[in-house]
């Protein structure tokens, strides 16, 4: 039983650290406050470390050997290089749907894409990277190419901590969620080139072509 209370608040610790990174309310760079945890949750510093251990191997966090663990900071370089990694594993995704695939992940894609709507009308940006992920990953899986899946789930991490590195304003933010559903729709058209251009534009949050509309 002590062994279950243990692990139950490893997970509730393990929940909160990844909310407060992905909403950035921890920031790169941070030391992650071992010692207060231990006090608010009124335990030793065993299941803390067991949470920021899980942390550590989703590539949240960084643990410094015999020392102290902090939020990971990505650099611009990286940043761009895990975009442009992520545009060419996910056009070839959109490559491998057809319109068997997609009707068989419609309804799970939407759901995803109202609830990133839903989290952010909230303000709850941690529910919306991971909303986006699930939509993005659903993407991935509709190819049914199970190396790309593999591939694409061990980049997860890094690909959240994209999301948190570009740090859009909200009007940005909801501009390229309100993109889910223009991607399903030209999926439903089989219109895949306008899907890929638009995924682009998505993912790299290239506003060129924005402003050129707006500018029309």
């Amino acid at each position: 039983m002590a062994k279950c209370v243990q692990n139950s608040l490893s997970d509730q610790v393990y929940t909160m650290l990844k909310e407060q990174i992905l909403s950035g309310e921890l920031k790169g760079g941070m030391k992650i406050p071992e010692e207060s945890l231990a006090e608010q949750f009124g335990v030793s510093r065993t299941p803390i470390r067991e949470a920021i251990r899980r942390l550590s191997e989703y590539g949240l966090v960084t643990i410094k050997p015999r020392s102290y663990a902090t939020v990971s900071v990505i650099s611009s370089e990286e940043a761009s290089d895990i975009a442009r990694v992520r545009v060419t594993l996910e056009q070839l995704a959109i490559d491998s749907i057809d319109e068997q695939a997609y009707a068989e992940h419609v309804k799970e894609l939407s759901r995803y894409a109202a609830d990133c709507q839903y989290a952010m009308g909230i303000g709850d940006r941690a529910t919306v990277f991971e909303q986006d992920s699930l939509f993005h990953m659903t993407l991935i899986k509709a190819s049914k190419n199970t190396a790309l899946i593999s591939i694409c789930e061990r980049l997860d991490a890094k690909i959240q901590q994209l999301r948190i590195a570009q740090n859009l304003p909200e009007d940005e933010l909801s501009y390229y969620l309100h993109q889910h559903s223009t991607l399903m729709q030209h999926l439903k058209n089989g219109e895949k080139e306008a899907c890929k251009r638009l995924l682009y534009e998505h993912i790299t949050h290239d506003l060129t072509s924005h402003m050129e509309q707006e500018l029309a």
